[in-house]
């Protein structure tokens, strides 16, 4: 069986993990090549690794986090870290979106003509970035969902970015999000506990304010045979997973309820698929 490659565009160090850890590992398990493409250095984080000292760390966060992406990576069976090299933009609103060397303020034509570079060398059959709205609307999320669009489709040309290598054609494209059903039982399961949701309050699947709906999921993966490489891999990010965390406080018993599957919309792909998808690399085997 020949060796496929799956390549995820995100915005910061752990997004890797969250939106696509699971995919990930499921991938390198059965053989194949894996890559991420990490937008910005995370600098603007907030820090609250147990026993930091947030004066301390933060001059250093971007190496800090660094460190953590490849431990991530490593455990998750990837390939090393794959920078695009621009300053974490911070929350929608904020001064440091017009940061020059921020994301959100980055020429598009030079992010497009970077991510292109590492389509073109790593060459993967598959390639997930975010959906429109960046999952949640950070102005890096939805960043990197823009030049990860448009430098799919300019990896193929040859006249473009001739500079980045030979083209090379993505025969599939999808973008990571969550069913808005999932959400809703999501909240159902942890209000049960008596915790709360991160994805807040709404009980009804017409009152959810991300996502998508459900009828429109193009690929429902089930990775719960990999949660826990997928959790290792989320406590590698220890600046940005303190003890009071979200991921850390969700009980055992329902973990793979909350973090066992992952969803993607298909932008494109060069293959006949069944919808609802369980493989991001059905067609290609």
């Amino acid at each position: 069986m020949p060796t496929l490659g799956l390549l995820a565009v995100h915005a910061h160090p752990d997004d890797e993990v969250i939106m696509t850890g699971g995919v990930i590992a499921a991938a390198t398990s059965r053989g194949h090549r894996a890559a991420v493409v990490t937008c910005t250095g995370g600098e603007r984080g907030e820090i609250v690794g147990e026993g930091m000292d947030p004066d301390e760390v933060a001059p250093r966060l971007a190496e800090v986090r660094r460190a953590e992406l490849e431990e991530s990576l490593s455990i998750l069976g990837a390939e090393g870290p794959r920078l695009l090299g621009y300053r974490d933009s911070g929350m929608m609103g904020l001064a440091s979106n017009d940061d020059p060397e921020s994301f959100w303020s980055a020429s598009f034509d030079e992010a497009v003509s970077r991510l292109v570079g590492h389509i073109r060398s790593f060459q993967p059959d598959v390639l997930v970035t975010y959906d429109a709205f960046g999952g949640y609307g950070h102005p890096d999320h939805i960043q990197a969902h823009r030049v990860a669009v448009v430098g799919a489709e300019a990896a193929a040309m040859p006249a473009l970015y001739p500079e980045a290598g030979p083209a090379w054609r993505t025969r599939k494209v999808y973008l990571a999000t969550v069913a808005r059903g999932a959400i809703v039982e999501m909240g159902r399961l942890l209000a049960e506990r008596g915790m709360p949701s991160p994805f807040g309050e709404a009980t009804r699947v017409e009152d959810v304010p991300m996502g998508v709906d459900d009828d429109k999921i193009d690929a429902v993966v089930d990775v719960r045979p990999w949660i826990e490489t997928k959790w290792a891999a989320l406590r590698a990010h220890r600046s940005q997973i303190g003890p009071d965390s979200f991921f850390l406080n969700v009980p055992a018993d329902i973990r793979s309820d909350v973090f066992g599957v992952e969803w993607f919309t298909r932008l494109r792909s060069d293959v006949d698929g069944r919808t609802p998808e369980g493989d991001l690399f059905a067609g290609l085997e």
